[in-house]
């Protein structure tokens, strides 16, 4: 116990008084060397009528050398001891600081957020422009060997799960097929990316990120086994996104969204809208072309990353 109140500044209520008092004792001891004696009773003499020089017992030069060296010592002893006591008595009873605690992939946090920003924008242009060049290649050459191959690694399915590529879980979080696909995603993450960038920090946010698409492409793998659909397939950065307007709205549940740009709605209707219809379209809608499932499971990472730091599980 002594050695948490010394980490926190305080001392126990004893040691106050036990310091102030060897410290008097020093501070009039110190004194002895012109003549005073241990209690300071110099001022005081009442069976003295002499003036005080007279009033000084003859002693020869060798015992007073004697006594003034050994007072001296006596003194300088004494203050060495109560001097060094606290030091001593912290040093022994008080606790060291623990070693700062090593956070997993903390080299992230030295990433500026701005970087952290335009990189994930940077990949899905470039994931983007690959798919481009490999449609244009199917269509000029008629050679689909491209866009098998974008298809083997940059698509969440049973098949590429299956065959070892477990990669695809994530890489598929930055694929996108067409122009309307990538503008509608690269929109919303513009404006809500950003805020949540500033709370999180940047080592915080790329695993949001890419834990978040994670928990959806595993989300429509599961449902895609459960449901008999071998050939399905999944892309998109929709999951991941979902993951993070979840955040912002558990963080600022009044926050007002603009759906499309122009429709203001509060942060938690608009969360909870999303959830409800993508939910209606899994159980009534089996044949979309839209992973709903997978928005679904990136509105669940979302809440389940905002409950973990709330009630501080990591």
């Amino acid at each position: 116990m002594s050695g948490f109140l010394f980490h926190l500044g305080f001392r126990p209520p004893a040691l106050p008084a036990f310091f102030s008092t060897h410290r008097g004792l020093a501070q009039s001891t110190k004194t002895s060397r012109v003549g005073l004696s241990v209690r300071g009773l110099l001022q005081s003499r009442p069976f003295s009528a002499y003036p005080r020089v007279l009033s000084r017992p003859v002693q020869s030069s060798r015992q007073t050398t004697s006594s003034l060296a050994k007072s001296g010592l006596y003194t300088s002893n004494l203050r060495r001891w109560l001097s060094s006591t606290p030091r001593s008595f912290s040093r022994r009873y008080q606790t060291r600081p623990p070693p700062p605690k090593r956070e997993f992939l903390g080299f992230l946090d030295r990433i500026p957020q701005n970087v952290v920003f335009g990189g994930i924008i940077a990949i899905n242009i470039v994931v983007f422009a690959m798919w481009l060049m490999a449609k244009a290649k199917y269509a000029q050459e008629r050679d689909p060997s491209a866009i098998l191959w974008m298809r083997d690694h940059f698509h969440t399915s049973w098949k590429n799960f299956s065959e070892g590529r477990v990669y695809t879980l994530i890489t598929s979080v930055f694929s996108h097929l067409d122009w309307s696909h990538i503008l509608f995603n690269g929109f919303t993450y513009f404006f809500m990316a950003t805020p949540v960038l500033e709370i999180l920090g940047s080592r915080q946010f790329i695993l949001l990120y890419l834990g978040g698409g994670l928990i959806s492409s595993i989300s429509s793998l599961t449902y895609a086994r459960m449901t008999g659909k071998g050939d399905y397939a999944s892309h998109g950065a929709s999951g991941a996104i979902y993951t993070i307007v979840t955040l912002l709205a558990c963080v600022a549940p009044k926050l007002t969204f603009q759906l499309y740009g122009i429709i203001p709605v509060p942060a938690w209707l608009a969360v909870t809208g999303f959830f409800t219809y993508d939910m209606y379209r899994t159980i009534s809608e089996r044949t979309g072309t839209t992973d709903t499932v997978g928005h679904v499971g990136g509105i669940l990472a979302g809440v389940g990353y905002y409950l973990g730091k709330r009630f501080r599980l990591f």
